[in-house]
């Protein structure tokens, strides 16, 4: 990567606090990071360590109390909340660990909602999500409703509703968590040729087999960024 290229994502002294009551809780404490093109980054922390709250502000679903958090060089926190809503639109696709699909709906109609809320024409948006699932291998289950599929399949479909916009990052938060490891393993073999063809994948997981499968590998406790050694000595 040239030194010169600017990072697609940038977190300087990022921190996020919530207010519980007379309590303040502290979710991210200084976290600096860049994400550059073509990156496979995997986010590893214990549960409660903040790597739900740093997916939430990569994903613009919330921006930090304090630092500052830019995409492609944009300042999140200057944009309004529709102006939000299309920057998540257009840069920005999620896998979860839920699949959150429309049960009644085909396959094709999912991976079609995000080119609805994009604005693209009836008539595009059928070949592009027909397009994406052929990414994923399921061109034979597009008519096919997503309660009729297998739990990898439906991840499949996710992962394609994530890609039909083309967006510049794909974030994936614990996205085998709800599959047996074969399954789990074939997705994670999606992710990573998505990766290896330029898309950049931001991967949040708590399983150290899955998180290997990046190129790089942050560690998240108690909201703070810290080293391997660290991490592995919180492990006990």
């Amino acid at each position: 990567m040239s030194a010169n290229v600017e990072p697609l994502l940038r977190l300087t002294k990022v921190g996020k606090l919530y207010e519980t009551g007379e309590q303040v809780v502290t979710g991210l404490d200084g976290i600096d990071l860049d994400v550059n093109p073509g990156d496979f980054l995997a986010v590893m922390g214990p549960s409660g360590s903040g790597k739900s709250t740093l997916m939430n502000i990569l994903g613009c679903l919330d921006v930090p109390t304090s630092g500052s958090y830019t995409v492609k060089g944009t300042d999140v926190a200057a944009l309004s909340p529709d102006e939000l809503a299309r920057l998540r639109n257009r840069e920005i696709g999620f896998v979860f660990q839920v699949f959150h699909l429309l049960p009644r709906a085909s396959a094709r109609k999912n991976v079609e909602l995000p080119l609805l809320y994009a604005g693209v024409p009836r008539a595009d948006r059928g070949r592009l999500a027909e397009e994406a699932l052929a990414t994923v291998g399921l061109s034979d289950r597009s008519r096919h409703l997503s309660n009729e599929l297998s739990g990898g399949q439906r991840q499949r479909v996710a992962i394609a509703r994530a890609l039909v916009n083309h967006p510049s990052l794909l974030l994936a938060d614990e996205p085998t968590g709800n599959l047996d490891s074969k399954t789990g393993e074939e997705v994670m073999a999606i992710l990573s040729r998505l990766n290896a063809e330029g898309v950049t994948v931001v991967l949040v997981t708590h399983d150290p087999l899955i998180a290997r499968r990046a190129h790089k590998i942050v560690y998240i406790v108690d909201g703070r960024m810290v080293t391997e050694d660290e991490f592995r000595k919180q492990r006990g």
